[in-house]
């Protein structure tokens, strides 16, 4: 077994005899000197006016102006806040190096490097590789020599599907695909003018193959590196070069991540990672009751102790600045701090639940979506058949704590931070600064997981305001895993009724009313409309019913909510599902049958779930006493995902065996990495189907960490078979469809086992309170 290295919080290694990424001359560049590592840490350890300094300035583009013509006649864009190197004139920016050709998202090094500019925030889910496939592929290069560089902030940067820098919605491969293929179909089209004019030959003479321009005919050849400042010098072209390209085609094919070797050994960069000279370091004591406000501490004990610089108070919490972060989480509990729990100390899981039955009842909502006269036709159908959902909130749990460093200096601000919403963190640090934006410099680093979470800025906001207190000097902001259980931006809890008008065998009518609180008004309120787009996301179900309806009723708690990996379709598809299979065995059907049926006019989700029947083998006997359910499901801006799961129930637990996904994207970049998202999407559902529970009490969260807030473990992890469909569809994510059908696979699953229906999720508690009262 290889130890790899550990870090504590102060940015240490904790495997003696290595040395640390912070350990290591400030002056080195992110090429051959850092060892196997492909990703590059944007402006970390590269002098200034190197090729990877990189500076906030831009063209002025939003996502709405990017057309294929305008964007490449627009010029080369800024890489990163590199300057801009090729004009449509063939002139360059003051002060660049004209060795580099910097074109449309990546840079061409005079050695062959190519740096793929990632626009996407890298938390784990592999679009760091994805994107650079896309240009690696339209741009002939070689796969061993390209590398990526997380974006700066800069408008070109920003999503065309969301049209903020957003890392979100399964939209990061998708959003970006098209102007990536065009970035490196330019850049090859600019190299091969380059050699076609140094050689006097025509363009249409010559091929590429694998980062080099040939010429058959005369068998010459040069590198990529070696064109670099020519090509730099090339008009850029609205038209690309149509010549052969004979190198190996990376898209399609399992392709090794590119961030994978600095994770591993070590030298990764996430902002618990980042160790600055004369840093601080800081944690945080928040209000545990919602709305609640500070009435005493002992910070005047806790700062007679050595290595404390310091306790400010932040809004709705103290902060304990120290030499180390250890000097300062010791502290924590020394401060005593005493809150007055304010209006909302009554507020529980029981009284949150009633109002939302209360509010869902008492209201007939805002219609989302509707086909034929679904309430007319309930009326008079011979059955009407009911049921009712509940989900709890949810926390993110993301392996990295939330963390953040920044420094104040005058009139200017640096932050490192991995965030999915970097240009919101640079908002709100220049806002709370008194500052242009221009004058907060976004470092982007990686992030231990996301799911949502780090789309926030309220940890940025907080290492920003320690900061200001210390000019100069960086400050390191790390949560404790209990404040980061406590003080998250939950998903919503919510309820679902589900009514359905049957006649005989036939559900001539389908309706699914919703009530939860709301994301959008808080992060995206020019999104929000009449209704809550994120939390009803898949409202409506996949299913051909005639007559069809799904109405959502707004209903807020004092509870903080915000974007979680899937967000409302992890609601709906759970009620939705689940419903579909009562109303199979309602009307006598087999559960895939019946799917199928109502699926008859959807040939593309059809052979999705066709597929998974196959590979699940459906029908056919298990060992031992286990069952098999099924779900599908299509989230918005995600791929179609059908999902089964084999289950057993040993010693009042449930067992899951073995989870099927067959998911349609339309494309597909790496093979390995969707299996991946899928999996891992998978495990994500199944942990919050299984145990996922934020509990209220006395106006605060019950859990603290993984004790109780509990996730699935290597041992409970089920195997799996994932198989991906290409059906040509239009291009959709994969960063999240494979997590809202776990839920109702496993609970349909159970009724197949033992005739309950589990319609309050998380599943063990009901489990458990079953087996209590039997």
């Amino acid at each position: 077994m290889r130890l790899l290295p550990i870090r504590d919080a102060d940015g240490r290694s904790l495997a003696a005899g290595r040395e640390s990424q912070a350990d290591r001359p400030a002056d080195r560049c992110g090429d051959d000197e850092h060892l196997p590592l492909r990703y590059l840490p944007a402006g970390q350890g590269c002098a200034a006016g190197s090729p990877h300094d990189r500076h906030q300035e831009g063209a002025n583009m939003t996502a709405r102006d990017f057309s294929r013509r305008s964007f490449i006649k627009a010029a080369a864009m800024l890489s990163a806040g590199a300057y801009v190197l090729a004009f449509a004139d063939g002139t360059a920016a003051a002060g660049q190096d004209k060795s580099v050709l910097t074109l449309n998202y990546l840079r061409i090094a005079p050695d062959g490097t190519v740096t793929v500019i990632s626009p996407v925030a890298e938390i784990g889910q592999g679009t760091s590789t994805a994107l650079p496939m896309v240009v690696a592929d339209a741009l002939d290069a070689d796969w061993q020599l390209v590398r990526f560089e997380l974006a700066a902030v800069a408008p070109q940067f920003n999503s065309p599907i969301l049209r903020t820098q957003l890392t979100g919605a399964s939209t990061g491969v998708s959003g970006f695909h098209d102007l990536y293929r065009d970035a490196g179909a330019t850049a090859r089209t600019m190299l091969i003018a380059a050699a076609a004019r140094q050689w006097k030959v025509p363009a249409d003479e010559c091929v590429t193959e694998t980062g080099k321009v040939l010429h058959p005919k005369s068998g010459r050849s040069l590198g990529y590196g070696e064109l670099a400042s020519r090509a730099a010098a090339e008009p850029v072209p609205t038209d690309i070069s149509k010549v052969a390209r004979k190198g190996k085609v990376l898209v399609k094919t399992p392709v090794q991540r590119l961030d994978i070797p600095a994770k591993v050994n070590g030298t990764a960069q996430f902002a618990i990672d980042i160790r600055l000279p004369d840093m601080l370091y800081a944690t945080v004591v928040a209000c545990p009751v919602f709305g609640g406000t500070l009435v005493r501490d002992a910070r005047a004990d806790v700062l007679k102790q050595k290595g404390i610089k310091g306790v400010y108070d932040l809004p709705d919490a103290v902060a304990i600045v120290a030499d180390r972060w250890w000097t300062a989480h010791r502290a924590r509990d020394m401060l005593a701090a005493e809150w007055r729990a304010g209006k909302h100390a009554q507020v529980n899981d029981k009284s949150i639940s009633a109002q939302f039955w209360r509010d869902l009842d008492g209201s007939d909502g805002v219609l989302v979506k509707a086909v034929g006269t679904p309430a007319e036709t309930i009326k008079t159908a011979r059955e009407k058949i009911s049921a009712r959902y509940e989900v709890p909130f949810l926390a993110h749990a993301t392996m990295e704590p939330m963390s953040c460093v920044a420094r104040v200096h005058g009139n200017s601000c640096e932050v490192w931070v991995g965030s999915q919403r970097p240009d919101k963190a640079r908002d709100v640090a220049a806002s709370l600064l008194g500052l242009a934006p221009g004058a907060v410099t976004i470092h982007p680093v990686l992030g231990g997981g996301g799911f949502g979470r780090r789309q926030e800025a309220d940890f940025v906001a907080q290492a920003v305001l320690l900061a200001k207190e210390f000019p100069g000097r960086p400050v390191k902001l790390v949560w404790s895993r209990e404040e980061d259980t406590q003080h998250d931006f939950y998903r919503p809890a919510g309820v679902s009724e589900m009514s359905a008008g049957v006649n005989g065998k036939e559900v001539v009518a389908f309706r699914h009313k919703q009530a939860t609180p709301t994301i959008l008004p808080r992060t995206f309120p020019d999104f929000m409309g009449e209704f809550d787009s994120v939390v009803t996301d898949n409202i409506f179900s996949l299913y051909g019913f005639p007559h069809q309806d799904g109405r959502w009723v707004r209903s807020e708690t004092p509870v903080p909510t915000g974007m979680w990996r899937s967000v409302g379709a992890s609601q709906t598809v759970f009620a939705i599902e689940s419903f579909i299979d009562e109303l199979a065995a309602k009307t006598g059907a087999d559960p895939y049958r019946f799917r199928r049926r109502l699926l008859a006019s959807d040939p593309r989700a059809l052979a999705v779930l066709d597929r998974l029947a196959a590979i699940s083998g459906w029908g056919k006997p298990l060992p031992g006493k286990r069952a098999i359910g099924l779900a599908i499901s299509h989230k918005h801006l995600d791929c179609l995902v059908g999902q089964s799961a084999e289950v057993s129930i040993e010693d009042g637990q449930v067992v899951v065996h073995r989870i099927c996904t067959v998911a349609d994207p339309g494309k597909l970049i790496n093979p390995d990495t969707a299996r991946a998202q899928m999996e891992g999407a998978a495990i994500w559902g199944l942990s919050a189907a299984l145990f996922g529970k934020i509990s209220i009490a006395e106006g605060r969260v019950q859990e603290s960490n993984f004790h109780d807030y509990r996730v699935v473990r290597l041992a409970e992890s089920p195997a799996f078979t994932t198989e991906i469909i290409e059906s040509g569809a239009p291009f959709e994510g994969m960063g999240e469809g494979g997590a809202p059908g776990i839920a109702p696979a496993v609970c349909n699953a159970i009724f197949r086992l033992t005739g309950k229906r589990i319609r309050t999720l998380p599943i063990a508690d009901q489990l458990a309170s079953r087996k209590d009262t039997a």
